[in-house]
């Protein structure tokens, strides 16, 4: 191959299954000048990260992002949060790939409307993204593709159907629409955005419950003497 040593074999096939050397369909090479080369060797692709400031300035993007950086080929782009929130789509940067995830505050819909106004490569399903803000969406898609989960039940008080939403509560149980947890047993929000899940304890063991929450300082949780379930909300009851 001569002058051509320095490039991979690579082949391209044409309809017959004929292979054909990628450096011969590019035509001859001796006619490009070296600020060609260098314009289509030196192409960048371009990679977007579009979340909320708190996201996408954290010390853990910030880590990934740096490293990222480090190939030459790869250009990263942060969407300032004012634009992700106050300009249409049309004024977002462009970019070749785009990495955007969910949080509170963040405008998802306009996300899902500028992936479809550019067509980037999108690194995570934004669609999904609706899916995993609800626990009953995310155990039933976890059901479907035969994952283990604890055994659960769902009280919908928002659902007009009172079979949804049938509580009795004894001192070491509840029966949730006709399925009993014995204690101890998880109580969560359907709502995944809600971190305020209640651990409850039978009798037998002290009684009360362990009350999680988004980490504050060097906590993550605190004990209740409280040993009723919450009768306001919906959530999901699990096995402990």
């Amino acid at each position: 191959m001569g002058e051509y040593a320095h490039i991979p074999d690579v082949y391209v096939y044409d309809a017959d299954n004929n292979a054909e050397p990628y450096w011969q369909t590019m035509g001859d090479l001796s006619e490009l000048n070296d600020d060609d080369l260098c314009v289509e060797e030196g192409k960048q692709v371009v990679v977007g990260v579009c979340a909320m400031a708190k996201k996408s300035q954290s010390k853990p993007m910030k880590e990934i992002l740096t490293r990222l950086e480090e190939f030459e080929y790869i250009k990263m782009i942060v969407f300032p949060e004012d634009v992700i929130l106050q300009k249409p789509v049309e004024e977002w940067p462009m970019c070749d790939c785009l990495v955007s995830f969910h949080s509170k505050g963040f405008p998802l819909e306009k996300a899902i409307q500028y992936s479809v106004l550019r067509n980037p490569f999108i690194i995570n399903n934004l669609d999904m993204q609706f899916d995993i803000q609800d626990r009953r969406r995310v155990y039933s898609i976890l059901e479907t593709e035969g994952i283990e989960i604890p055994r659960y039940a769902v009280l919908d008080r928002d659902s007009p159907d009172p079979k949804h939403h049938e509580l009795v509560e004894s001192e070491d149980h509840v029966e949730v629409n006709g399925v009993v947890f014995n204690k101890p047993f998880v109580e969560k929000p359907v709502s995944a955005e809600d971190h305020n899940i209640y651990i409850y304890y039978p009798t037998s063991a002290g009684g009360g419950s362990q009350r999680l929450f988004r980490k504050i300082g060097s906590r993550s949780s605190v004990y209740s003497p409280e040993s009723r379930v919450r009768k306001t909300g919906s959530f999901i009851y699990e096995d402990f």
